[in-house]
């Protein structure tokens, strides 16, 4: 079974940590824009932002069944789910 990271990675995210943040970036040099998904294990929330443009602000997404499956992996692995 593969790892969250490696489900991510499939997706064209590259995996990013600091502190008590793990997060997953998917940028498109095309468009210049890129997408976030960041997993708060301090308290336990998830951030999806996407943004690109200097002159707006970062907008929420909608994702798709392959990133929530990676996500719930990512959730299991930080043992989110045990009580």
């Amino acid at each position: 079974m593969k790892t969250a990271k490696e489900m991510f990675e499939e997706l064209g995210y590259r995996y990013k940590g600091f502190g008590n943040t793990i997060a997953y970036s998917n940028y498109d040099p095309y468009s210049y824009e890129y997408k976030d998904i960041k997993f708060d294990n301090k308290t336990k929330t998830i951030d999806c932002k996407k943004g690109g443009n200097y002159f707006e602000p970062d907008k929420k997404f909608d994702i798709t069944m392959q990133e929530l499956q990676a996500i719930n992996k990512q959730v299991e692995e930080l043992g989110w789910l045990d009580a």
